[in-house]
């Protein structure tokens, strides 16, 4: 088998078909290219189609489930006099292994988007506080929302619960 090169890859001859040095012919080349391009135009046609209706989507999530959108902080820690901050976060001395860790948020702070149809306490516009290992990334428009069900939410902030919970009575 003799050797050509090419400026751009390495091109094989042999007695059936040319061959570059991935093992593919030439015109399974092409054919790959063809199709990747009709993938990627279709691509662009549905983020198109997506980007057109984007103003007019509803999203509702199933059963239980709940849409929330986590603060980057919680709002409602507690800042004493002289502007201390309470409640801390950040890295710590391991006593075990003498390392710097990072400390783990178990419990996060979020505005309820909105809720499935079997939901029955929380209702969107609703601060929640929710365990932050029962949540999944819905990777909706990049908006950053996550997702979990009504039963992990922790407990709910806003004006009126007892109203709404118990019906007025205490």
């Amino acid at each position: 088998m003799s050797k050509y090169e090419n400026m751009n890859n390495k091109i094989f001859f042999n007695s059936k078909n040319l061959v570059d040095i991935n093992g593919l012919s030439i015109q399974e080349k092409r054919e790959m290219e063809e199709l990747n391009n009709i993938l990627l135009e279709a691509e662009k046609q549905k983020q198109k189609e997506i980007d057109e209706k984007a103003d007019k989507l509803e999203m509702i999530p199933m059963q239980n489930r709940v849409i929330l959108m986590a603060y980057p902080e919680n709002p409602y820690r507690k800042i004493v006099d002289g502007n201390i901050i309470v409640d801390y976060h950040g890295d710590f001395l391991n006593p075990d292994s003498g390392e710097k860790d990072k400390l783990k948020v178990l419990v996060g702070c979020a505005k309820v988007i909105e809720v499935g149809p079997e939901c029955k306490y929380v209702k969107p516009g609703d601060d929640v506080y929710y365990d932050t290992r029962t949540v999944y990334p819905l990777p909706f428009m990049s908006l950053g929302y996550v997702i979990t069900s009504e039963s992990q939410l922790l407990c709910v902030l806003n004006e009126g619960l007892k109203d709404r919970f118990y019906g007025g009575r205490d």
